[in-house]
């Protein structure tokens, strides 16, 4: 809760305190008055949201209760009107405090680099591929959010988590939550709005993500604010028409192809029918990809979304794309990550593009071609749960030079910064009982880890002595 907003609070429970037991006259409209100028200043300062609007409410209906009490020749009232009265204020001032507290204004943990980190939206448009979820004659159109190392924040704006309220309506409909106005355009990020690269050093290392199906390019903010702040270029691919919400530069807004999502669905209802089996098992997750034939051509469309978008950064970097970026791109040194379908995406793009050195996969499957075939490249996977019980992330039965990383206490959204924008979400088990922050901590810890030891060269004895500093982690290496 931000400040005006834990004032309010405050002064509606010390309003009723002194209302009901203590009744100390010279404060009984003081307190109340200060209640209605807290919620008054934070709608001026900090701004409306739903969640607030019982104590708005509750600071008027003290304040003239207050003032009826001081000021009324009124001197008894019955004893039942007296109990429904302090039933009613009690009641109020526990919705008040218990509706802002489950959905609170969260503000994204820092990033610990040396770097602030500057952020900005992109678009390129590939004129060889059309009609993919659109007219037959439409160019594929891809945007793309960027997070840097920068030091020319002054003066400049914090990019906010959500920037429009219609995408904000897409992300409560993509997550199955009531939309709550602006629960997630208040969310405050660490990164500055369209500012300078950092000039002092000469290149840095550039990493890709791939979202989530039906996620966002930035639902994992907060690991890229951590590599950019470490000193990585870090690209993340709005999966056009598949991503619940893709954002362009000039404001244009695409949401999710409803058709598609619907195919999806109704091709995993029929297939999961099919199986026979245990449906907690990795024979059922092998199933559901050999016969998921939507998830097999989205990957390879995604897959050929990031190469696109890779050869991009290079005419970003050798200026023929005219940006901040020019001969600031080690390209040499070029990672990619991504979770769930993304996770899926960065191993099917390493198999078929030799520019990737590295890649992680966070809590994805294997869909299309690294199901059979054996990638080359290290990489790393994140998972949920105990180790014992997921030790086939899906590969190749012969894949090598892998590291597995699994988390007890969390579930699949949990590799994604809902486990800290929206806690709420253990209470309905959509969250592991892991603490979000921490959860945070870890990822950003064993991505970071990996990403310095495979493209910066640097010896990261968490990766190289497959440490587990953390009694929530379990390794498994081949």
């Amino acid at each position: 809760m931000r400040i005006f907003e834990v004032l309010t609070i405050v002064f509606l429970v010390i309003t009723i305190i002194n209302l009901v037991f203590i009744k100390y006259k010279k404060l009984r409209i003081t307190l109340p008055i200060l209640a209605v100028l807290s919620c008054t200043l934070s709608l001026i300062f900090e701004g409306y949201r739903l969640q607030m609007v019982p104590a708005y409410f509750l600071s008027i209906v003290l304040l003239v209760v207050c003032i009826i009490n001081t000021y009324s020749r009124i001197s008894k009232v019955k004893k039942v009107f007296k109990i429904v009265g302090i039933t009613f204020l009690m009641m109020s001032l526990i919705i008040s405090i218990v509706f802002p507290m489950l959905f609170p204004v969260i503000n994204l943990p820092k990033p610990d680099g040396e770097y602030s980190v500057g952020t900005r939206i992109m678009a390129f448009t590939d004129k060889s591929r059309k009609g993919i979820f659109t007219n037959a004659d439409t160019p594929r159109e891809l945007a793309v959010q960027v997070w840097y190392p920068t030091n020319g924040v002054k003066g400049k704006k914090v990019q906010p988590y959500i920037s429009d309220s219609k995408v904000s309506t897409y992300m409560c409909k993509s997550l199955g939550y009531p939309n709550l106005l602006n629960q997630f355009e208040l969310i405050k990020t660490n990164s500055f709005l369209n500012t300078g690269i950092y000039n002092k050093k000469e290149k840095y290392p550039v990493i890709v993500f791939s979202h989530g199906y039906g996620g966002f390019s930035g639902q994992n903010t907060i690991q890229m604010e951590e590599l950019a702040s470490h000193g990585y270029v870090v690209f993340s691919i709005s999966h056009t028409y598949e991503a619940f919400s893709s954002t362009f530069p000039q404001g244009k807004i695409v949401p999710f192809n409803d058709k598609q999502m619907k195919r999806w669905g109704d091709e995993n209802s029929n297939v999961s029918k099919q199986f026979k089996g245990d449906k907690t098992s990795n024979e059922f997750q092998k199933y559901m990809t050999k016969n998921s034939k939507l998830a097999e051509k989205s990957v390879h469309i995604w897959s050929d979304d990031t190469s696109f978008v890779v050869d991009e950064i290079e005419k970003l970097n050798n200026g023929e794309i005219k940006s901040i970026f020019n001969d600031k791109l080690d390209i040499s040194n070029l990672g990619i990550f991504g979770h769930s379908f993304g996770g899926s995406t960065a191993g099917q793009a390493s198999l078929t593009d030799n520019r990737f050195k590295a890649f992680i996969n966070m809590d994805g499957p294997a869909n299309g071609d690294t199901v059979n075939n054996k990638v080359k490249q290290p990489f790393m996977f994140l998972t949920k749960g105990n180790i014992k019980n997921y030790i086939d992330p899906g590969y190749s039965k012969d894949q090598k030079n892998y590291l597995i990383v699994s988390i007890n206490g969390t579930k699949h959204l949990d590799f994604t910064d809902q486990t800290v924008i929206m806690p709420s979400e253990k209470l309905i088990s959509l969250l592991g009982t892991i603490n979000g922050n921490r959860q945070e901590q870890i990822m950003n810890d064993y991505i970071l880890s990996f990403f310095d030891k495979h493209l910066k060269g640097m010896k990261e004895p968490l990766i190289d002595q497959k440490l587990s500093k953390y009694p929530e982690v379990s390794l498994q290496s081949r």
